[in-house]
């Protein structure tokens, strides 16, 4: 499947199928092999967010269920022997839109248990972006408590999305958590 979204959903019998139920007025969402955890595919990342958002304050049911979103900007395939190095790669864009500032990378891995190291590659790709950073100029560094943004990296097996996540964003949309 094509996917530009991560949806967590809070464990409980029938949460995830009353959340995609909801979800599917949004856009294609499909639950996976992991549970608890639905990939989407949606046109326009930011109208999605809005209407999630309008779901919340407006109490509808399902999205008491929902436990976090991460809109996702890049997909990658997700193999062990290369995955810092194409995790690097997908994350080399967000440099130009940060600057000097706070951040953390954060990968929540799911499947490829002991052959992905979620610490290493976390490193690996903030000490990366710290370097681009440099390059143009700026200084990042790594700040867990108050960031201005969070890369977030999403594995689902063989495949991996990132994205980007600014404070201004996350502070909009409450759904927008990096654990």
């Amino acid at each position: 499947m094509d996917w530009n979204v991560v949806v967590t959903v809070r464990a409980g019998p029938g949460h995830e199928h009353a959340v995609l139920q909801g979800l599917k007025a949004l856009g294609e969402f499909h639950a996976t092999a992991f549970k608890y955890v639905c990939l989407g595919r949606v046109e326009d990342s930011c109208a999605f967010l809005d209407e999630v958002l309008t779901a919340q304050e407006s109490a509808q049911p399902w999205v008491a269920h929902l436990a976090r979103v991460v809109p996702v900007e890049r997909v990658f395939v997700c193999r062990p022997e290369d995955f810092v190095q194409s995790f690097k790669a997908a994350v080399t864009p967000f440099a130009a839109r940060m600057g000097d500032g706070r951040f953390f990378v954060r990968v929540e891995r799911r499947g490829q248990l002991g052959r992905i190291h979620t610490q290493e590659a976390e490193r690996a790709a903030a000490d990366h972006l710290i370097e681009l950073v440099a390059a143009r100029g700026g200084r990042l560094t790594t700040d867990f408590r108050d960031p201005d943004w969070i890369v977030a990296c999403e594995t689902l097996g063989g495949e991996a999305g990132v994205a980007l996540l600014d404070r201004p964003l996350r502070e909009r949309y409450p759904f927008l958590q990096v654990h």
